[in-house]
């Protein structure tokens, strides 16, 4: 007949079956970092109890009055727990690749305890306090490795918003209560009571593990990606990084770092900061721009420094990141240039073209003096946009409260509109906080281009929007071609899309600058609509 004990020994052997069958479908199952690590701990975890419950019922009574299983459990603990925790270290991305030598390295303790077992075996007399000692050894690095894993899974988790707290419980409960329930078994001696807590033992793991792949997807999404990520961002960054402590000493430096300055992080080390870029964090943090030579030449840097601080908000030390300035700082000079030329230069210029073009008109009206005085015309107006343009988006952190009925006004009052008549449809006000040189440049654009192209009427309708106010803008004019409005979408104007002047870029840009939306309606002549949002 069979004892309620073989059918406790049974139950474990079938759950112990249970475990490896989750380990290998796991691994079929999932491509993830860690999915081999974790399998390989799964399998050997199931083999161990598997091997536990055969040996009972083989033995027999005499076995089940004792824990003998739990011998073949320790020794699974031996050989699972180091797949535990590279499953730990894998699973959430802070170390994702084995080697030979690492993986030689984690494998010493192991040779170690196997070299004191057979010296221990060959030697009858044996020397114990050796035993002891390198059993000792095998001990912390086995719960070391057990621990390692356990920390990381629950660690990384409860970071992770995309991931489940309880997914790490889960897979934390397996090796803690096998653990657990070999570390009590030997106090045993019930038959019953023995077979009890082998089932209990692999039961409790195989549940938790089987809660943590099914119910709560472990590798359906892995943290890895954010570790691994983490890591590629300070790799990627063109930004020169540098970790120092309180007493300005490097601590570390990223790779951008290592390239530009031609130093190795090991000699480096220890080293004050200011022997290797020639400021320390006091200049670092009153300075804007610093000066270094690299490995590329003379480049220009803008300097920020970040206090780091602990848990408790204990100073610690302070991250410096250099950004590389050097082609901003030559095209800001480039432009200011440039612009000076379109302000002073190319004004002066035109003046002269224009007096002269009008001495030849009084001594030949042949109509081509009239044509070089418009034409010049144009290019001063060219240039006054181009004015226009660059003071708004020059002050585009800057504003101020603005009437915007005053300034529709005051636009209109200052566009000739000889033959178009304009009306308005406003509310009693309109007050935004906003860039003022932007909205200007847009109404400017807006009215001046309605005006021109109309036939006869233009209309101007200023409306609540929310926490913003709705400029319309309508004309009965032929409409706005469909390639300069093109033009605008591509954010460039190319050989096939040319536009006849900067007029719609202006209205672009100081509606961006504003932080508005712009939009255009060719359909029946010109409409155009912006919002200026009121940013207080």
């Amino acid at each position: 007949m069979v004892s309620t004990a073989e059918l406790l020994f049974g139950g474990g052997i079938f759950v112990s079956i249970v475990l490896c069958s989750l380990g290998f479908y796991s691994y079929r199952r999932w491509d993830e970092p860690g999915v081999v690590s974790f399998a390989v701990f799964v399998v050997l975890f199931g083999l161990s109890g598997l091997a536990g419950g055969v040996g009972s019922l083989v033995i027999g009574s005499e076995a089940q009055t004792q824990a003998l299983w739990a011998v073949p459990g320790l020794l699974g603990v031996a050989l699972w727990c180091l797949p535990w925790g590279l499953f730990g270290l894998q699973y959430s991305g802070r170390y994702t690749r084995l080697n030979r030598r690492t993986i030689g390295l984690l494998l010493v303790p192991y040779a170690l305890g196997t070299g004191g077992l057979v010296f221990q075996l060959m030697t009858p007399t044996g020397n114990s306090i050796l035993g002891l000692i390198v059993g000792g050894v095998v001990a912390v690095y086995m719960f070391g490795l057990l621990a390692l894993g356990v920390g990381i899974v629950l660690k990384t988790t409860a970071e992770y918003s995309h991931l489940s707290l309880r997914a790490g419980v889960s897979l934390s409960v397996a090796p803690l209560a096998a653990v657990i329930g070999l570390n009590t078994a030997n106090a045993l001696s019930e038959p019953a009571t023995v077979a009890e807590s082998y089932l209990v033992t692999f039961t409790i793991p195989t549940l938790a593990l089987g809660f943590a792949l099914f119910r709560y997807g472990t590798f359906e999404s892995t943290p890895a990606v954010g570790t691994i990520g983490e890591r590629e961002i300070a790799r990627e960054i063109d930004d020169l990084v540098f970790v120092v402590d309180t007493h300005d000493r490097l601590i570390k430096l990223n790779e951008a770092a290592v390239d530009a300055l031609g130093h190795s992080p090991d000699a480096t080390h220890g080293e004050p900061l200011s022997v290797v870029l020639d400021h320390d964090i006091e200049q670092l943090s009153a300075t804007e721009t610093v000066t270094l030579e690299t490995t590329e030449g003379t480049r220009q840097y803008d300097a920020q420094v970040s206090t780091v601080t602990d848990q408790h908000g204990r100073e610690l030390g302070a991250l410096v990141s250099l950004h590389d300035v050097t082609e901003h700082n030559l095209r800001e000079q480039r432009l200011a240039v440039l612009n000076r030329v379109l302000r002073h230069n190319l004004r002066n210029k035109v003046e002269v073209v224009k007096s002269h073009a009008e001495v030849l008109d009084q001594h030949h009206e042949n109509g081509h003096a009239t044509t070089i005085v418009d034409t010049a015309d144009a290019i001063a107006d060219l240039g006054e946009s181009a004015r226009t343009i660059d003071q708004f988006v020059s002050s585009s952190q800057a504003s101020s409260q603005v009437d915007l009925l005053d300034a529709v006004r005051t636009t209109v009052e200052e566009t000739e509109t000889e033959g178009v008549d304009v009306s308005f449809d406003l509310p009693e006000a309109a007050t935004v906080e906003t860039n003022s040189e932007a909205v200007h440049g847009a109404l400017e654009s807006a009215i001046e281009n309605a005006v021109t192209y109309a036939e006869s009427a233009v209309d101007i309708v200023v409306s609540a929007d929310g926490d913003a106010y709705e400029v319309r803008v309508d004309d009965d004019g032929p409409g706005i071609p469909a390639a300069e409005i093109a033009s605008l979408d591509a954010g460039t104007e190319t050989a096939l899309e040319h536009g006849t002047g900067l007029g719609l870029w202006q209205l672009k840009w100081a509606v961006t600058t504003m932080g508005g939306e712009l939009d255009f309606d060719t359909d029946d002549g010109t409409t155009v609509v912006f919002t200026v949002p009121d940013q207080v």
